[in-house]
């Protein structure tokens, strides 16, 4: 049977990828999906075409866990071109601005660093994937169209200056879920009087994915379609729920949780988040424990419980 008619694989997992410069994060995902042949796939937040790095894809019940990456904080290498602005504030746009940067220095750069840590208020561009009117900015920017658009907070956790050149410099980020580090450049310039753009943006890091290694599409072409070298590729869902408490319950407690009620208490259990591992020994759900020990899911991210033990539910557990 060829692949186009097969059934596609269930395949549940994280793939750390190595986005490429020159490609949108979904043609990627749609490349990655079709080596693994995939049913079900996503990613945790795009990159923009000229930009590279971390770009998690998930697998099947990985997709669950999606927009918790997206909630997380990210860090960011960046260079950046002084004395230039663009339309898009990267190199794909147009010219829009120039200014004299032969006399900005190091300490200057590093002068005002101070000024952009901690919360600070930015305003997206035009070119970004936010939705006004049912459309998105960059449709409108590209018509020409440019609209008002109300500040947002982010917070810069850690801004490092890197290197200096002759008319740019580079520097690396670690910030909030939300910051658009072309706005941060363009912000960085205008406080040395100056205009700039980004002229390269790579992804380091995105929630629990810290120093980590990344497949790269050559690595994964290397594989050539054989799916035991594509899986071992993959990491397992629980890579991605970081340092929350584990929580073991038996196969009674996981169906109730699947049908969202409550299971314990248990007595162990600290209050706050836990990952709650079923009887298989596997990631199920993300859920949270009270203060009397009882234990609600969250987020439903294992497999599913057989219908005979989730009808069981319906019934009071037997002493």
């Amino acid at each position: 049977m060829s692949r186009r008619h097969r059934e596609r694989a269930l395949i549940d997992g994280f793939l750390l990828l190595d986005k490429p410069a020159g490609v949108s994060s979904n043609n990627v995902l749609q490349q990655v999906r079709r080596l693994y042949d995939a049913e079900k796939a996503g990613h945790t937040g795009s990159l923009d075409p000229f930009a590279t790095g971390l770009l998690p894809i998930c697998f099947g019940q990985a997709t669950k866990l999606g927009g918790f990456l997206l909630e997380s904080d990210k860090r960011y290498q960046a260079q950046v071109l002084l004395g230039t602005q663009t339309s898009t504030g990267d190199p794909e746009g147009e010219v829009i601005a120039t200014s004299d940067a032969s006399e900005v220095t190091r300490s200057d750069i590093e002068a005002v660093i101070p000024q952009l840590l901690g919360e600070i208020e930015q305003i997206p561009p035009m070119y970004s994937a936010i939705k006004r009117g049912g459309r998105h900015l960059y449709e409108l920017a590209r018509e020409g169209v440019e609209i008002d658009r109300e500040p947002r907070r982010v917070t810069i956790h850690e801004l490092k200056l890197l290197d200096v050149e002759p008319g740019g410099f580079s520097f690396e980020v670690f910030c909030s879920k939300g910051t658009y580090i072309r706005t941060l450049a363009e912000d960085w310039a205008n406080l040395l009087g100056q205009r700039a753009y980004l002229t390269g943006l790579r992804r380091l890091e995105t929630g629990p994915f810290r120093k980590i290694s990344m497949v790269t599409m050559p690595d994964l072409h290397a594989c050539n379609f054989q799916m035991d070298r594509l899986n071992a590729l993959l990491l397992p869902l629980a890579a991605a729920l970081g340092d929350r408490p584990r929580l073991d319950v038996d196969a009674f407690d996981a169906a109730r949780l699947r049908r969202g009620l409550e299971c314990g208490p248990y007595p162990a259990a600290l209050p706050g988040d836990v990952i709650v591992y079923g009887p298989e020994g596997l990631a199920s759900s993300i859920a949270k424990v009270d203060r009397n020990r009882r234990v609600s899911s969250k987020r439903w991210i294992g497999p599913e419980p057989s219908e005979e033990i989730l009808a069981s539910t319906f019934a009071p557990r037997r002493p």
